[in-house]
């Protein structure tokens, strides 16, 4: 039996690239989609998506239309976007493959630790995509945009009462890092596209939950 250190409240967790692998399906239907309006811009698009990884579609479609690619502010033209991108990938990160070690964790862990999803997918569409790959009850909550991860995170610890210092946040990107500072929370990271590059050497990585029990608990002991 594994025994784990009484050192934390709750864990939030990041969806894509953390728990399923579908940062590459999300990088593929981001080139799709806005490939046909680039108009010699795809790179910039392109730097831009992966430096953004866990804010909002429509956050980041708003800003390409409008910032990289120079057109006028269109809501029309970013929403047609953003449904054509969902329409690209419900259906594939609903058969993702889960990371190595992100099922055996969340099965050992979901009765024991309250669980949190916080991801910059529309809330609707990430808890249908939790419902069907049957991990709804894994977590306490599931949750995403319109509100951003520090409004997320700052509710959850308001109304659980959790102490910052006893949750952690274990994300992919910049945007995961950053909110775990915001919110006063510690924070595991994971080496992908959307973090590696800019780290700044305070982050404690991990290359997938294989590793988590190890990072979290140092001393676990199996009885």
């Amino acid at each position: 039996m594994i025994s784990a250190e009484p050192s934390l409240e709750a864990i939030f967790f990041d969806f894509d690239g953390v728990l399923v692998d579908s940062v590459d399906i999300k990088k593929q239907a981001f080139k799709e989609v806005i490939a046909p309006h680039a108009n010699g811009q795809l790179d910039a698009c392109m730097e831009y998506f992966m430096t953004q990884g866990g804010i909002s579609r429509v956050v980041k479609f708003e800003h390409v239309w409008t910032k990289v690619l120079q057109n006028p502010r269109c809501h029309q033209s970013v929403d047609r976007l953003a449904r054509e991108f969902a329409h690209r990938v419900i259906d594939r990160t609903c058969h993702a493959s889960f990371i190595p070690g992100s099922r055996e964790f969340l099965t050992r862990y979901a009765r024991r630790l309250p669980l949190y999803v916080i991801s910059g997918t529309p809330e609707e569409e990430l808890r249908s995509i939790v419902e069907r790959r049957e991990m709804t009850d894994c977590f306490q909550g599931v949750f995403g945009s319109p509100r951003s991860k520090v409004q997320i995170g700052e509710s959850i610890l308001a109304g659980q009462h959790y102490l910052p210092s006893k949750v952690c946040f274990i994300g992919d990107a910049t945007t995961d890092r950053d909110a775990a500072r915001t919110l006063g929370i510690r924070f595991v990271g994971f080496h992908g596209p959307h973090l590696s590059p800019y780290l700044d050497g305070s982050e404690q990585m991990i290359a997938d939950l294989r590793f988590l029990e190890q990072a979290l608990w140092p001393s676990l002991s199996v009885e």
